[in-house]
């Protein structure tokens, strides 16, 4: 049906606003979109998302009275100007409601309607689109080492951090992009019997309506050498002000002259332990119920516990070399712990290797923050990048999460280095974070690329930019030779160590070759966020699986499972001595435990099983069918 333009009247006047088909004549109106879904899955610019039907910002309860039809909400059967809404038969300007830009905007009023000011990374008249820079890395402030950042409310956040390393310096933000200096911190200025010097890793909380400032730094006498001599170490330090204003007082010691977790200015320990020396890296954090410190402590490298405020001598030991395992390139270093909570479940990250060496970020995922121990799966967020000579380029630690209309933010260091490898600045940076299904989070700059292989072939990778820019080859077949996976960490060796971040990726292309002719490529969109890609070469097959379910309660072990195609089960193929309390394994087809070998072109499905407290009388498993060609399986176990 055609319709007809009315004259400026039926604007006015709704009794003669009708055509013959019962329609308000004049120009169709824009329907709006729902809110896009939480990430879950990929496709080239952005994440799949779940759109939800057109809504009304208007009145939807009334109705046009004396005219059937055609009830109180813009529609094609009832159209109104672009930036009205019916109402009681009459296109009036429409006004903000709790969603009108969908949760990721500001909205305004004005004459002509609403306008939404969009956060960052979202696009639209409504916000209800995401930008090709969804999940880019922002730089917030050019210097600024070992980031804390606070959220007062989410158009109002607060950014400090290691800076000078005499005062500290606080930021203020409206919108996580653009940040102020709002006020320095000077402790020597403000204490007439100390001088501080080494002043870094602050972390600024809300408590009991005032503001708290823990920072680490050396402290001497008025006038004294600073650094001081052995005889002393780096403490923490505690400070509070009563307004937003942030006059923070003179510093003062923690639980001084107290066998509790303390501020211990002296070098060694304490006659209760180490762990009773609170040293750097102090971290408030609220659940709900209790408030926590978390902290660092000095044996054997640096370690991270933690005290509830109401009970502080009930001290839980996280992370560490004194106390877990830890590998080689974590170089003894556990910490910059940060906490927070999302979706039922507790986190904790934390930074391992020294700051001018292979720093990178790791996370802990749990119920309970009691329970957010390397005695759970540590997982990597991020790897440092090397050059093709192997060599330092950018590093990424000392992070803070923060969260803003739903969506969740890491803001951390990166730490650039020269030619020589080494470390020439430090500045932080932004970036969205993604989750998993299981809750887990995406890495930060990283991405695993399997692919099936071709007998007797080698391959070469190329990397598409959202601006259709190719690199390529990105890593030559002089680096892949017949391996059939690679891990991607954001710099293209073989294209001049370019830097490409993996929310920049638009797909991934591989070539193959046999005898010198490259064939392909095989090309697959990439979303800018996950962790792992599949490239199908046709008629390959699998030379490994990666495996990857879901962790259970602390301690849980797991054992692998192999149907053949010929239904019978290698079972356990990889037993619990084998995979112990992991939550991934890289399956060949060898079956260490039964002792055996099942080619992947041989396997019909795979099984995970799981044995709370070692019973495996009563397992809880999950299978997923396998083909001879993924490179990839998940796997949840109920």
């Amino acid at each position: 049906m055609r319709l007809r333009f009315a004259p400026l009247a039926c604007i006015l006047v709704s009794a003669a606003c009708f055509d013959d088909g019962g329609v308000i004549a004049g120009p169709t109106g824009d329907p709006g979109t729902g809110s896009p879904g939480e990430a879950t899955g990929g496709s080239t610019g952005g994440p799949s998302t779940s759109t939800s039907p057109p809504t009304s910002t208007g009145d939807t309860t009334g109705s046009t009275g004396d005219e059937p039809g055609c009830p109180d909400v813009t529609s094609p059967e009832c159209p109104c100007p672009s930036g009205q809404v019916l109402k009681d038969s009459v296109c009036v300007p429409e006004t903000c409601a709790a969603d009108t830009c969908h949760g990721h905007g500001v909205c305004a009023d004005g004459p002509d309607g609403v306008t939404c000011a969009c956060d960052e990374g979202f696009t639209g008249g409504r916000c209800d689109g995401r930008g090709a820079d969804f999940y880019s890395r922002t730089l917030l402030m050019p210097g600024l080492a070992d980031p804390d950042i606070y959220k007062e409310h989410d158009d109002l956040f607060l950014l400090t951090g290691t800076g000078s390393s005499l005062t500290l310096p606080i930021y203020e933000s409206t919108d996580l992009l653009e940040f102020h200096e709002k006020k320095i911190y000077d402790p020597t200025a403000l204490d007439p019997a100390h001088d501080y010097c080494y002043i870094w890793a602050p972390d600024l909380t809300r408590h009991d309506g005032a503001y708290h400032l823990y920072f680490s730094a050396h402290r001497v006498a008025s006038g004294a050498p600073c650094p001081p001599g052995a005889a002393q170490d780096v403490a923490t330090f505690h400070t509070s002000a009563p307004t937003l204003d942030l006059e923070f007082g003179i510093p003062e010691l923690i639980h001084d002259g107290t066998p509790w977790p303390r501020t211990r200015i002296a070098s060694g320990c304490p006659p209760e332990g180490c762990s009773r020396a609170i040293r750097i890296d102090a971290a408030a954090f609220d659940d709900g119920a209790e408030r926590w410190l978390f902290y660092v402590w000095f044996q054997g490298g640096n370690n991270i516990s933690s005290f509830p405020f109401s009970n502080p001598d009930a001290v839980t030991h996280h992370a560490g070399p004194a106390l877990f395992a830890v590998q080689p390139f974590e170089e003894q270093i556990n910490e910059a712990p940060d906490v927070f909570a999302r979706a039922g479940k507790h986190y904790l990250s934390f930074s391992t290797g020294f700051f001018d060496s292979q720093y990178a970020m790791f996370h802990v995922v749990s119920d309970a923050v009691g329970d957010l121990t390397r005695s759970r799966a540590v997982r990597r967020h991020s790897v440092p990048i090397r050059s093709s000579a192997d060599i330092l380029v950018e590093t990424h630690g000392h992070n803070s999460i923060v969260e803003r209309r739903g969506e969740v933010f890491n803001v951390f260091h990166v730490g650039s280095f020269d030619g020589g490898g080494n470390l020439t600045d430090r500045s932080t940076h932004k970036q969205r974070i993604a989750f998993k299904p299981d809750g887990s989070i995406h890495g930060l700059n990283f991405v695993d690329l399997r692919w099936p292989g071709l007998p007797g072939h080698e391959y070469s990778l190329d990397v598409v930019t959202r601006d259709g820019t190719v690199h390529g080859p990105c890593i030559a077949d002089g680096l892949l030779g017949a391996a059939t996976s690679v891990r991607y960490a954001g710099i293209c060796p073989s294209a001049g160590d370019v830097r490409v971040a993996k929310s920049d990726v638009a797909a991934f292309r591989l070539y193959y070759s046999d005898d010198g002719a490259w064939q392909g490529p095989v090309e697959r969109p990439y979303d800018g966020f996950s962790d792992q890609l599949f490239l199908p070469i046709p008629g390959g097959t699998a030379a490994a699986v990666e495996l990857h379910w879901n962790e259970k309660v602390t301690g849980t072990e797991y054992s692998l499972d192999v149907r053949r195609t010929d239904d019978t089960w290698v079972a356990p193929c990889a037993g619990e001595l084998v995979l112990g309390t992991d939550i991934s394994y890289v399956f060949t087809g060898a079956c260490p435990t039964a002792g055996n070998n099942v080619p992947l072109q041989d396997v019909k499905e795979l099984r995970i099983c799981s044995a709370v407290g070692n019973d495996w009388a009563n397992p809880s498993c999950a299978s997923v069918p396998y083909d001879g060609v993924q490179g990839f399986v998940d796997v949840s176990i109920p």
